[in-house]
């Protein structure tokens, strides 16, 4: 009689595939508990549940809405950030295309103005020295006309220095600065886009709901479980085979499985996992002899059970058919 380990709880949750086997076919048995890929699914972002679109047992497809926060408050905040992106856009046009046509007239006008003052100024001036050499004007008149020419001049200057700087447009350095005040406000859509996606959750494989741990009006914090979602297509028995018998045990190894509430039915498997390394027995294991032996861990997946007809958390006897020599 060949040695039984039992493996009573198990790590994740699993569910095995039906089929019918040889209960006579001799092998390798053991005992452990069915399997499958879970996940529990949360939000990336803290927020109040506005809906839970599904059920316990319900079937989900993948990248299925699940459930979703809240999201008045980002909806505002991405209408913000869009419209803080269109100024910014509309600036970058403005200083790509430089001055318009109304401008440089403007300042080749204001340029004239100003050479007419300073001509003025300049013969007001000459007038002046002439009149004061003739003893006509005193020093302080002389002075005053000498001050307006300065102040005509100087001002011709700047007004032709701005009429310069209209023509050539704005600096390559501030059109990369609005450039790079672009792409800011572009990240900044994109932030409280990727926030919306985040606020919502999606199935990452078609699967079955397997448990709704909260509902819609209650607040959660980031990564906390809103639903779990079991992968009935990745589902196995993980059991554990002595370390003298190990050698009997190959990947693609054929297996029967047996459960005590399909007493008349068996389903098929195959060795999916072997380890590589020993472990003492797990602590579950019934008997302190068995406790004290060295063992390695197995995962048989389930080959058939469209019906979903074995459930997590299962007891499941396992025989591990003998390969041929």
């Amino acid at each position: 009689m060949n040695p039984r380990i039992v493996f009573a709880t198990a790590l994740t949750v699993a569910l095995p595939l039906g089929g019918c086997a040889d209960r006579t076919a001799p092998g390798l048995e053991a005992s452990g508990t069915v399997e499958a890929t879970e996940a529990g699914l949360g939000f990336q972002v803290p927020g109040r549940i506005a809906t839970v679109l599904v059920r316990e047992g319900d079937r989900v497809d993948s990248g299925a809405v699940l459930a979703r926060l809240d999201t008045r408050d980002l909806l505002a905040r991405r209408a913000q950030a869009e419209a803080q992106l269109l100024a910014q856009r509309a600036r970058l046009r403005e200083l790509e295309r430089g001055a318009r046509p109304e401008e440089v007239a403007q300042a080749e006008a204001a340029a004239r103005a100003a050479e007419r003052q300073r001509a003025e100024a300049q013969r007001t001036a000459e007038r002046s020295r002439n009149l004061f050499r003739g003893d006509v004007l005193s020093r302080e008149q002389l002075d005053q006309a000498e001050t307006a020419l300065e102040v005509a001049t100087e001002r011709e200057r700047q007004v032709a220095e701005q009429l310069r700087l209209v023509r050539q447009g704005p600096r390559a350095e501030q059109i990369a600065a609005q450039r790079a005040t672009v792409q800011a406000a572009e990240a900044a859509v994109a932030q409280v886009e990727a926030t919306l996606i985040d606020a919502e959750v999606r199935a990452p494989w078609r699967g079955i709901v397997t448990r709704r741990h909260r509902e819609p009006g209650e607040t959660v914090a980031p990564g906390l479980p809103v639903v779990t979602v079991m992968d009935p297509g990745d589902r196995w028995v993980r059991i554990y085979v002595r370390e003298d018998r190990i050698g009997q045990v190959s990947l693609d190894q054929e297996a029967t499985i047996r459960t005590d509430s399909f007493a008349d039915s068996t389903f098929q498997g195959r060795v999916r996992f072997v380890a590589t390394e020993a472990e003492f027995t797990p602590r579950n294991v019934q008997t302190a002899e068995e406790r004290l032996k060295l063992v390695y861990a197995v995962k048989v997946a389930i080959a058939a059970d469209g019906g979903l007809a074995l459930k997590p958390g299962m007891p499941a006897d396992v025989v591990l058919r003998e390969r041929a020599p």
